[in-house]
């Protein structure tokens, strides 16, 4: 009888460090989930309000002009004789960005000449600014202009130029 019951008593013994060993080997925690769903973002040409170098009568030698990034440019030929005609004001180009209030977001102009163009005539726009720098906050900061300079060569043929250009905002 005392056979059996050490017998009984291994077997016990045995289990419950199997059991115990196995409690220590495997531990589960439940860990919180969470998730925050904002605005997303949006970006608008404001009253469709583009980057317009004005009326520009070319000059004698090659001419750049600038608008700058603000809301009320003042016409300014940089180099060169042309003359940009009051009669026609530049504008710089007016975007408004809405979304998440108090969020920050970045902006991102072009570092690359864009064209204009008339039929198979082509002008060059370079040195694009933005009046918030490369970000803003929606809420305090959320409208902004930008600008750039226009390369007038002397050789310019007379037409309207049109194109193009992409500004993104992104949140931070």
């Amino acid at each position: 009888m005392k056979k059996v019951i050490l017998t009984a008593v291994a077997i016990a013994a045995f289990i419950l460090s199997a059991t115990a060993a196995d409690n220590v080997a495997n531990k589960t925690v439940s860990v919180q989930s969470k998730a925050r769903i904002i605005t997303p973002i949006t970006l608008a040409n404001t009253s469709s309000q583009a980057l317009d170098f004005g009326v520009i009568a070319r000059g004698a030698t090659d001419a750049t002009v600038v608008v700058s990034s603000s809301a009320a440019p003042s016409i300014n030929v940089l180099t060169g004789d042309a003359v940009v005609l009051s009669s026609a004001p530049q504008t710089a180009a007016k975007f408004t960005v809405g979304g998440e209030n108090a969020k920050t977001y970045a902006i991102t102009i072009p570092s690359t000449t864009q064209t204009i163009t008339s039929g198979a005539n082509s002008l060059n726009i370079t040195g694009f600014t933005c009046s918030n720098g490369a970000t803003g906050t929606i809420g305090t900061n959320d409208v902004f202009y930008v600008g750039g300079t226009l390369s007038v060569p002397a050789a310019a043929v007379a037409a309207s130029y049109t194109g193009t250009f992409s500004v993104t905002v992104a949140y931070n």
